[in-house]
């Protein structure tokens, strides 16, 4: 739908030409003359009108960053970073498009049934680097226990099996403090799609700048961090579980009494992480993978080639028929 978005970009001072950012290099680069660190802010006069080519462009409702479909010229919606929409956080791509698609085709050069146009140049270069929209959390988390364990010692006196039960009262009182707990928060891609995606190494993760954003798709929150924080106190209620589990091991049983978790919200700031996203398009049907852009991390499931799994049955079969053919025959010659 069209809107009254301002739009902006990164011209070249050199050649006019629109400056990326570059994963690899981690600079700003022209993509027409190459040259670095060129990039000059070029702010809009109309409302959603590429300021490179004249045309209309169209967004949703919580697009932050695009591309105009007739120059290829990237965007970025300024008056969408204002107020409480603006990303406080950013984890910049390390992978580029082609190291992208490496890790892809990588990831299912072992499947035998794939079709055979799957990851081919022409549909990877479809393949979109996009800043999904999260929200991370910081908690202090106190957990209070109260229980039981028991400790079975067993041993042989002659003829006779002996077994001692000691009981201990268990008492744990834990503090934890939790940083950047990611929960996602874009409407158009599923949860569970990218909790698989992660880890991410946050040690890249710094304040926000959008020349990231120039070369890429970027969304912001179509979550407010209220309606998800839930999905982030899952996480560390998770994790609390597995540490009280260590701290009680060494017992051959734990009865637990009281189980206690409070979880003190210390703040929540609104990130983007970087994903790419590729869709293959497969008899009429749309398959989405996902690549990490920082680890390469891929997640997806690819469609079956029938026809190529009952050809190359039938050829399984084939040899198959003719080796036992050969082998009866020299049985009978013998």
């Amino acid at each position: 739908m069209l809107s009254e978005e301002e739009f902006m970009f990164y011209r070249c001072k050199n050649c006019g030409g629109n400056v990326l950012y570059h994963p690899e290099k981690k600079k700003m680069i022209c993509e027409s003359c190459g040259s670095e660190e060129s990039q000059q802010k070029m702010p809009q006069q109309e409302h959603h009108i590429c300021g490179n080519c004249g045309g209309e462009i169209e967004t949703e409702e919580h697009t932050l960053a695009c591309r105009c479909p007739y120059c290829q010229t990237f965007h970025i919606l300024e008056d969408r970073m204002e107020d409480g929409e603006h990303p406080q956080l950013l984890l910049p791509f390390c992978l580029d498009k082609h190291q992208a698609a490496e890790h892809l085709k990588k990831a299912f050069a072992g499947k035998v049934f794939l079709p055979s146009n799957f990851c081919s140049a022409s549909s990877v270069e479809k393949m979109e680097g996009l800043y999904v929209p999260f929200w991370m959390y910081d908690f202090h988390s106190q957990l209070h226990f109260e229980g039981e364990g028991e400790k079975i010692r067993t041993w042989t006196e002659g003829d006779e099996e002996c077994t001692e039960t000691r009981v201990y009262r268990l008492v744990r009182d834990l503090e934890i403090d939790y940083e950047k707990i990611p929960v996602d928060a874009a409407i158009s891609l599923e949860d569970g799609m990218m909790d698989l995606l992660e880890p991410y190494n946050y040690q890249g993760l710094g304040d926000f700048t959008p020349e990231f954003l120039s070369g890429f798709q970027a969304e912001t929150y179509g979550e407010t961090s209220e309606e998800v924080r839930p999905r982030a106190e899952e996480k560390i209620n998770a994790f609390s579980a597995r540490y009280m589990e260590e701290q009680n091991a060494g017992y051959a049983l734990v009865r637990t009494f009281t189980e206690e978790k409070n979880n003190h919200l210390e703040q929540a700031r609104f990130a983007l992480l970087p994903v790419w996203k590729y869709i293959y398009r497969y008899n009429g049907k749309e398959y989405p993978f996902y690549v990490n852009g920082q680890t390469g991390k891929v997640i997806g499931a690819p469609p079956i080639d029938r026809m190529r799994m009952v050809g190359m049955s039938a050829g399984v079969f084939a040899l198959l028929f003719i080796f036992l053919k050969t082998l009866f025959y020299f049985l009978e010659v013998l």
